[in-house]
């Protein structure tokens, strides 16, 4: 699964199988108190481990960039962390820098929005792509449903070479 984290629009993006379902989670600025800060995290929370299932071979997040020029600093770190957390309750979880998510999902980490989302599109035709946010989130299942081994579009070599640079989680497989 990938997720593109925002408190405004939440990208999620599952392969269950070959079948791939996405999923925008919009959460309004409720105001600038604490109180409203602390409900709008919870709800964004909510709304974005509401259709995860109880277990996920692997989650890949993207980690938000640490500038300040996007507002809000604070909360979309809380937002991230509180996301890596429950995640890990799922499965593994693995870290994406925003050049990474872009070279997974096009072969430059310097692609703009459009470029993933056209790229993103071309990949998975059949999924549903409406914007940057959810093209992030597929990029990042992409990743994630080859290294669990499910079967998804070859890779250019650029893409496979950010791929391998992932910091994945140990398989750990039964004793026989």
């Amino acid at each position: 699964m990938g997720i593109d984290p925002s408190l405004t629009c939440t990208g999620i993006a599952i392969n269950e199988d070959g079948e791939i379902t996405t999923r925008r989670v919009r959460t309004p600025n409720i105001g600038t108190t604490l109180t409203a800060k602390r409900l709008r995290l919870r709800r964004a929370i909510e709304g974005v481990l509401a259709p995860i299932p109880a277990r996920v071979d692997v989650t890949l997040i993207e980690v938000p960039t640490s500038t300040k020029q996007f507002g809000a600093h604070g909360e979309r770190m809380a937002f991230y962390w509180w996301l890596v957390d429950q995640m890990f309750a799922r499965g593994p979880v693995v870290a994406v820098s925003p050049s990474s998510r872009a070279k997974l999902a096009t072969g430059n980490g310097r692609a703009s929005k459009d470029d993933v989302t056209t790229a993103l599109r071309a990949a998975f035709p059949a999924a549903t792509i409406p914007d940057d946010n959810v093209a992030d989130a597929a990029g990042l299942m992409w990743a994630g449903a080859r290294w669990a081994g499910i079967p998804t579009p070859d890779y250019l070599p650029e893409q496979a070479e950010a791929y391998s640079r992932l910091d994945w989680p140990t398989r750990v497989t039964a004793a026989h």
